[in-house]
């Protein structure tokens, strides 16, 4: 799809490539592509099999407006049920329309449009079918964008070549005499007709120095290789003594086997070419955006999955050291085992930072006293070279955010700062202080933001470094450290932040790490500590799973606390279940990302049937990543991996029993 988008020559193509794809991929007959307008209505670009009734009847309907940020994908898997389609409803049963999803087309953070994915049945897109529906759409979007600044610029250079054009003729003499020049050059150009045609000035004379060996060997060749005509692009100098940049189009004119003059016109090319080269710092920067968008959706799900993995990990590991004595000579090498699921876990963390989907525990920070703090513990790893010069504002206003993820960025820039010194002394300046920023100027939304700066006076990176310093795993260190500059860009992001770099070689690098100020918070109160016994016999735990090695670790680390489980594998198969032994079962755990009907669908039923029922959630994303507020009505959240411990306290807690010990089995 990529190549084909690529090598499209038109929006018309670039909209059939992107409809074949999601309709061959989802497997969907009915698509479309509509795109907001000048006037702000967002209307039909291209679709298949849709009438024009149906076309005429809902064009226009949308949920975003042009260039809003934040959209996420709507799925609407039963039209009828949804209110906001009521308007629409006879038009959409008259289509014979069951189900519709709306996919976004976003281009630097706004929407442009979106796909309309139809089906003929009540249906709901899997996950992976909503990310892989967002990737196809984040392709489209970028051709779509790529090809309209493209017409831009051949709208541009249509104008000017309709516009103003001094045509030449000279003869084929040093210094290239002129015979004739159109009238047009003094408004060009500045110069009369006559000041050259008499001789006064030689057009060679004109040339800008730098440019005139080559351009002079240029016509040489053309004329050795008996071209009938040629281009050319140098600079001219008109006459208040600036110099323009031309395109010189020339055909040669020969009597014979001999050149006698050159006929052509020049164009100035100054601003079509300024606008070229900031069309590419656009493209470019629209491409860095797309593909971080696209690594982001891509960190996340494996992180995800990974946590899947993890689980069965450290589930098995920690039930496996509550069956081994203290003195047993297994023991060191279960907790080894545990340890490196750990430090997994810890990674997927990370990558689910740099996707925008990490887990947030908000909370008022000081930023000046977690700075001072966080320098003093990392003092043994900076280096001994170095000079840190801390420069902490007092008084700033709290930032609401999580604590443990600042610590990362603050150490990720220090590291940093002090890998980039060499060894070789320097100084590392640790700056905060309060900053407000307008819409107008920043790409950030208006307002008081409390900024950390960290300033070295290292080697420096080049700008090819620079362009890839967010990247996942990149490193100019010998070895990697982990996620880096990537984590530290998803922690900004989560916090409605931004990073912002300044670095040339040789003379160092500035990062300024922005966060917005936030409300007061109520410090955070500690919790009762927790009571140790068992659980009633009767208490019963359903555990909604897919993944067969999830469900079962799970199931054993419930039964191990003495609990009673019933196990699921898809939501489906939980309220058959659940309609059959309703009495009997005092708690669900629900995994929310599930084939056949989602964790998201079945508590939505479980809600509407059995209102009382205590659900808990469970995601390889992190709450904020779940889809927190269709997810409000659960009981509670446990993220993947989880330790045996930690699911059985959620529990207990839930159920309104005290704690038990997982270790000792309650």
């Amino acid at each position: 799809m990529a190549l084909a988008l690529g090598q499209a020559q038109s929006a018309a193509e670039i909209y059939d490539h992107a409809l074949d794809t999601i309709t061959g991929t989802l497997g969907n007959r009915r698509a479309s592509v509509l795109l907001f307008d000048g006037d702000g209505v967002m209307r039909f670009k291209a679709w298949r099999e849709l009438s024009a009734n149906y076309r005429a009847a809902v064009e226009g309907h949308t949920p975003w407006s042009p260039g809003e940020t934040g959209a996420v994908p709507l799925l609407l898997p039963d039209v009828e049920t949804d209110p906001g389609l009521a308007p629409y409803l006879p038009t959409i049963r008259a289509e014979g329309i069951a189900a519709m999803a709306m996919i976004p087309l976003i281009v630097g953070g706004g929407v442009i449009g979106k796909f309309m994915v139809y089906d003929d049945r009540p249906r709901r897109l899997t996950p992976i079918e909503v990310r892989t529906a967002q990737a196809i759409g984040a392709f489209t979007a970028f051709a779509i964008s790529r090809h309209r600044a493209v017409e831009a610029l051949r709208t541009e250079r249509g104008l000017f070549v309709g516009g103003p054009t001094v045509v030449f003729k000279w003869r084929n003499q040093p210094g290239w005499p002129v015979e004739y020049v159109s009238p047009n050059l003094m408004a060009q150009f500045g110069y009369s007709p006559e000041q050259l045609t008499s001789g006064k000035i030689a057009y060679a004379s004109l040339v800008h120095p730098e440019d005139l060996e080559r351009v002079a060997k240029e016509v040489t060749e053309a004329v050795a290789h008996r071209l009938d005509n040629f281009e050319q692009q140098y600079r001219v100098r008109r006459s208040d003594g600036e110099y323009r940049e031309i395109d010189d189009f020339t055909v040669v004119e020969r009597d014979g086997n001999q050149v006698t003059h050159f006929l052509g016109y020049v164009l100035d090319a100054t601003a079509r070419n300024s606008a070229a080269a900031a069309l590419r710092a656009a493209e470019r920067r629209l491409y860095e955006g797309q593909r971080l968008e696209s690594l982001g959706i891509l960190a996340g799900g494996i992180a995800h999955d990974f946590n899947n993995l993890l689980l069965g990990v450290l589930g098995n590991a920690g039930m496996a050291l509550a069956e081994l004595p203290d003195d047993s000579p297994a023991r060191s090498i279960v907790e080894a085992i545990q340890t490196a699921g750990q430090r997994g876990a810890d990674l997927t963390r990370q990558l689910l930072a740099y996707s925008g989907q990490g887990k947030f525990v908000l909370e008022p920070v000081d930023l000046s006293v977690l700075v001072g703090e966080s320098g003093r513990l990392l003092a043994t790893v900076i280096a001994k070279t170095a000079t840190v010069d801390y420069q902490l504002a007092e008084g700033l206003p709290r930032v609401e955010a999580d604590a443990t993820q600042l610590r990362q960025v603050v150490m990720n820039l220090l590291t940093n700062a002090s890998d980039a010194l060499e060894d070789r002394p320097g100084t590392i300046t640790v700056r905060t202080y309060q900053e407000q920023l307008s819409s107008a100027t920043s790409d950030l939304a208006s307002g008081e933001y409390v900024v950390v700066e960290v300033t070295d006076t290292g080697v420096g990176m080049d700008p090819a470094t620079l362009a890839k310093v967010f990247d996942p795993f990149f490193t100019t260190k010998f070895h990697g450290r982990g996620l880096g500059m990537a984590a530290v860009l998803g922690i900004a992001k989560g916090h409605r932040g931004a990073i912002r770099l300044e670095s040339q070689p040789g003379r160092g690098t500035k990062v300024r790490f922005f966060l917005p100020v936030g409300t007061e918070l109520p410090l955070p109160v500690a919790p009762p500590p927790l009571r140790v016994t068992a659980p009633p016999a009767h208490a019963t735990v359903l555990v909604v799973d897919d993944e067969k090695m999830v469900n079962d670790v799970a199931a054993l680390i419930l039964r191990r606390a003495g609990f009673k489980v019933r196990q699921a594998h898809n939501g489906q198969v939980a309220l058959e279940l659940l309609n059959k032994e309703r009495p009997a079962i005092d708690l669900v755990l629900l995994d929310l990302t599930m084939p056949i009907l989602s964790g998201e669908a079945t508590l939505a039923k479980i809600r509407e049937q059995w209102p009382e029922l205590p659900v808990l959630l469970s995601s390889g994303f992190s709450a904020e990543g779940a889809a927190r507020d269709r997810t409000a009505s659960a009981n509670g959240f446990i993220q993947k991996p989880y330790r045996p411990e930690a699911l059985v306290m959620l529990v207990h807690a839930t159920l309104g029993l005290p704690s038990s010990d997982p270790a000792r089995g309650g």
